[in-house]
């Protein structure tokens, strides 16, 4: 019996590495999640501002996709990969816009890692298509008038 006094000491050291990473990576993949969910939705709000965009269409699709390049770069504090952003109109039997997020790993990992390709070199994550607005041209006089005739 002396001789097991160290044993759960001897144990403990051995398996707690393992349950701390566990508990560690369960958390940074929350907030990854986190960031995720955040950059989706500026990507969803982007695709809402092109297919609103009455007028310049060219200008606010530049302009969204400085815009997304840089908020990633600004609040998303995962510095493991950088976005390749690509906004597209898609022409078919109607028009949209598509927006196509794909996340490409920065710096190198160890050679294990490598081989493994864990994580991915790349990942496409997002694909957001939306319909563009039509804009309707109406005179001034239809539209001052209602069915009665009356201003």
């Amino acid at each position: 019996m002396k001789r097991q006094h160290g044993q759960s000491a001897v144990e403990f050291a051995l398996i707690a590495p393992i349950i701390f990473m566990m508990i560690f990576g369960m958390i940074y993949g929350g907030i990854m999640f986190m960031e995720y969910m955040h950059y989706s939705n500026a990507v969803r709000t982007a695709a809402r501002q092109i297919a609103v965009a009455r007028t310049n269409r060219e200008a606010t699709v530049a302009a969204q996709q400085e815009w997304l390049t840089g908020l990633w770069q600004e609040e998303v504090h995962v510095n493991l990969y950088q976005p390749t952003v690509k906004i597209s109109e898609i022409t078919d039997d109607s028009t949209d816009v598509e927006i196509t997020v794909t996340f490409n790993r920065v710096g190198s990992l160890p050679v294990i890692l490598d081989v493994l390709n864990f994580p991915p070199k790349s990942i496409k994550a997002i694909d957001y298509r939306m319909r563009l607005e039509k804009t309707v041209t109406t005179s001034t006089d239809e539209s001052n008038t209602n069915t009665d005739g009356n201003v």
